[in-house]
């Protein structure tokens, strides 16, 4: 039976893949997210046939059927990537011993584990609409980010988290990147990464699994940006979307964050 749900999650993740990359596109050119999804090269609607998840990409050679212009793979990796996420997801709380970690540790203690696995899921959705339009725009949508921020919210009020946890978190989240942007004249970073602090700072209202999500974005990004340095991709004064590498670390903080923390508090105390 745990198969047969599990393979159903699959599929509804790919749908969510499908619609975030929607969303994205049309956030950029500040349309409706309603209406049928059309060709970005020659604006011809696509029918729901070529509209499959991964599917149709694959059927239609990654082709556009009417200007036979092609088709980012992009979409297809969002779409993968996230009906894996919302699986692990899935079976890190109903199948594994161990849960996710966000707002709530106490959804666990009060039987909700389905609450737990909704809110792990709009996290992923989030992030991944982050880090797909911070990567092809080096941009962060601040209505994406204040709408997320509400629905997270209102989630930390319905699931009644520790209000004072909340605020360090905030404080922390957002007094982080403020700072940062106060020193370097806002050349280090953007407006917009102030805003995504703020939001990490809801899903993640306990300031421990904050800070972890920070130490790994930033790790990350430290390594990343090294490797591109020493293969010469990159010179001291590019600039890499901060956003890509936040949302990748908010991500690992939900699905191994304890286990991360544990680990660095070990190898604190020696």
């Amino acid at each position: 039976m745990s198969s047969v749900i599990l393979i159903f999650i699959f599929i509804f993740g790919l749908i969510i893949g499908s619609f975030l990359n929607c969303l994205v596109w049309r956030l950029y050119k500040n349309e409706t997210v309603l209406g049928r999804s059309y060709c970005p090269k020659c604006r011809e609607k696509i029918f729901w046939y070529d509209n499959i998840p991964v599917i149709s990409f694959l059927l239609l050679h990654g082709k556009c059927r009417h200007c036979q212009e092609k088709i980012s793979v992009q979409y297809p990796l969002v779409e993968l990537a996230v009906g894996f996420l919302f699986s692990l997801a899935y079976l890190k709380i109903f199948v594994g011993s161990g849960g996710l970690v966000l707002s709530s540790d106490q959804l666990i203690i009060n039987g909700q584990p389905a609450l737990l696995l909704l809110q792990a899921w709009l996290a992923i959705a989030v992030m991944a609409a982050v880090l797909i339009y911070d990567a092809r725009w080096y941009l962060i949508s601040t209505n994406l980010i204040i709408g997320a921020a509400v629905l997270f919210l209102g989630l930390d009020i319905f699931l009644g988290v520790n209000w004072i946890n909340l605020f360090w978190s905030l404080f922390i989240g957002i007094g982080f990147f403020l700072l940062q942007y106060l020193l370097t004249r806002g050349r280090g970073l953007g407006e917009g990464d102030i805003w995504l602090g703020g939001l990490l700072a809801i899903i993640f209202p306990q300031p421990n699994l904050l800070l972890t999500a920070l130490f790994i974005s930033y790790l990350i990004g430290g390594v990343t940006g090294l490797v591109l340095l020493l293969g010469q991709k990159r010179g001291l004064k590019s600039k890499l979307p901060l956003g890509i590498f936040l949302a990748f670390g908010a991500i690992l903080t939900i699905f191994f964050g304890s286990e991360l923390l544990g680990w660095y508090l070990g190898l604190l105390r020696g």
